[in-house]
């Protein structure tokens, strides 16, 4: 008897913590500082081509001469679900330049709950033309052709084709700092 009640105890003691650190506020991403990169032309990249979650073919040959922002996330990486409506309200903000979010997971459908989740003006402004939304097949160009291993990364890329920035974690996407790097973005 003396023993259930401690089991019941703990069992209670475990879900009051629980509730309570579920309840608590995320702690506080800082912003990892934005450094510039060595002006990378884009065709010393190789060319590469995905298909979005909506069917769509997005050939990076096709779009030179447009400011692109290409992101590497997971549904499953914590600062990459923070940065991922940053960056969705970035492209709001921005019609002319495309952000390409590229995920590492492994399955179509992670990926469709985490869209569903989304708020509803995140949601809607998915639907814009800038905004595209792809599954990198078994990383074929996130580690095969970028190297990427830490997610999430992010490389601005000008519409010279040249790597303006590369930014590994999560930034201030809405800072003085980025507006900045956009402005004088080629």
């Amino acid at each position: 008897m003396k023993n259930a009640a401690i089991l019941i105890i703990f069992i209670l003691l475990g879900a009051i913590l629980t509730l309570w650190l579920d309840n608590a506020s995320p702690p506080e991403i800082k912003s990892v500082p934005i450094t510039a990169q060595e002006r990378v032309p884009l065709s010393h990249l190789p060319d590469f081509e995905i298909t979005d979650i909506n069917g769509k073919l997005f050939r990076t040959s096709e779009n030179r001469g447009e400011k692109l922002i290409l992101n590497f996330w997971a549904t499953w990486c914590a600062p990459c679900v923070v940065e991922f409506p940053k960056l969705v309200k970035l492209a709001k903000d921005n019609p002319e330049i495309t952000i390409l979010f590229l995920s590492s997971d492994t399955n179509q459908e992670a990926i469709s709950r985490f869209l569903e989740k989304q708020s509803p003006e995140t949601k809607e402004t998915l639907r814009n033309k800038n905004i595209i939304v792809a599954k990198d097949n078994k990383g074929k160009i996130t580690a095969d052709i970028f190297q990427t291993y830490k997610l999430p990364e992010t490389l601005i890329i000008s519409s010279t084709g040249t790597l303006a920035h590369k930014i590994v974690g999560d930034t201030d996407w809405n800072g003085e700092e980025i507006k900045s790097i956009l402005r004088d973005l080629d």
